[in-house]
């Protein structure tokens, strides 16, 4: 389902969703997973809109639900976790009901090639119902961060880190993050597309109006429908791929039946880390772009506030502190996690400069 959306009147159009997509909530404890990355406000179109949040809330508990409201942020600790929440507009949003996965978690064997057991927050798993909320967002390592990949959220304390480090390869990093998916499947998917963002995402500046709210009970489906939107071919994303490969849904909206309108976005702006698509970017980026002309990371020195997060949450421990931010670039693993954590957005990107220094800027 596509729905033309405003976060001004968010309430008819969760109505809409709840009525089309009928599951028994009454009695039920509902847990509202959205995406809260880190201490962004909403204006930043970073973490999903309060206002989503909010109408999910109201509307559950009239139809007899107990909400619960929580993620785990990508910056660790307990009092990080209620930070990020309170600046995204989450914990105000959710009335009551956030709740801070951080401070009860379980092991739970996972079906992997990758990890046998991971640390997951116990509400995940407590939950009759789940209610997946991400955004509508580009991202540097996987190309999208949409239903699958917000269900990373769902791992406590270091083991985002445990996993990153342990699985390298792009690859087998899209394979682990379907595997978590299968952990626990949303029984419905609400993506906040009404202000998507496109370029070097998840943590980027480009913002891009797309005015939608898109609804499954399957959010790879939704997934695929998203890629196909940003002008990607989905099974050019590797999660997506593996994902429609074990049986978790259709990929391809040719092949779905979708209420509502959609089409491609005009020159939607696709990460750096992707430099095109197809079998010939496959080969280009297997046996040039890769080895030779990686993106670069660089700090932006104006922006910069040497607060050491992105060396904190480093996964490889690459970064360390010189006068500012250093990266040692043969630890990295390219999982851009202090691209994407850094609250003051003070890292970037460049194309075609893998020789370079850092900026000076």
């Amino acid at each position: 389902m596509v729905l033309d959306a405003e976060y001004s009147r968010m309430d008819p159009v969760v109505e809409r969703v709840l009525e089309a997509f009928p599951l028994p909530w009454e009695g039920k404890r509902v847990l509202i997973k959205p995406n809260i990355l880190g201490p962004y406000p909403p204006e930043k179109g970073i973490t999903t809109h309060p206002s989503l949040i909010r109408s999910l809330v109201k509307a559950l508990r009239r139809r007899g639900a107990t909400c619960w409201v929580g993620d785990n942020p990508g910056m660790s600790g307990y009092t990080a976790n209620e930070r990020c929440a309170r600046v995204s507009g989450i914990l105000e949003a959710a009335d009551g009901a956030y709740v801070n996965f951080a401070r009860e978690t379980v092991q739970v064997s996972v079906d992997s090639r990758f990890v046998d057991k991971l640390v997951v927050s116990r509400a995940i798993l407590e939950a009759d119902l789940v209610i997946n909320v991400p955004k509508f967002k580009t991202h540097v390592q996987t190309r999208i961060t949409g239903a699958v990949k917000n269900m990373f959220g769902i791992l406590a304390g270091a083991e985002k880190a445990r996993v990153h480090h342990g699985v390298p390869r792009p690859r087998q990093f899209s394979e682990s993050l379907v595997d978590i998916y299968r952990v626990r499947v949303p029984d419905l998917t609400l993506t906040d597309g009404v202000v998507g963002m496109e370029g070097n995402g998840p943590s980027g500046k480009d913002l891009r109006p797309v005015g939608k709210v898109l609804a499954s009970r399957n959010g790879v489906f939704l997934d695929g429908l998203m890629a196909s939107m940003m002008g990607m071919a989905p099974q050019s994303v590797d999660h997506l791929d593996i994902a429609r490969q074990k049986g978790l849904g259709e990929i391809d909206p040719s092949r779905m039946e979708i209420q509502g309108s959609w089409e491609p976005l005009k020159n939607f702006k696709t990460p750096v880390s992707f430099p095109s698509q197809g079998w010939l970017g496959a080969a280009l980026n297997r046996l040039l772009y890769r080895p030779l002309i990686k993106p670069k990371l660089k700090v932006r020195r104006d922006l910069c506030t040497r607060c050491e997060v992105c060396i904190q949450h480093c996964p490889a421990q690459a970064l360390s502190l010189r006068d500012f931010p250093f990266l040692d670039e043969r630890k990295c693993i390219s999982c851009y996690c202090c691209y994407e954590l850094c609250p003051s957005q003070a890292m970037e990107l460049t194309r075609w400069m893998r020789w370079a220094t850092q900026s000076k800027k």
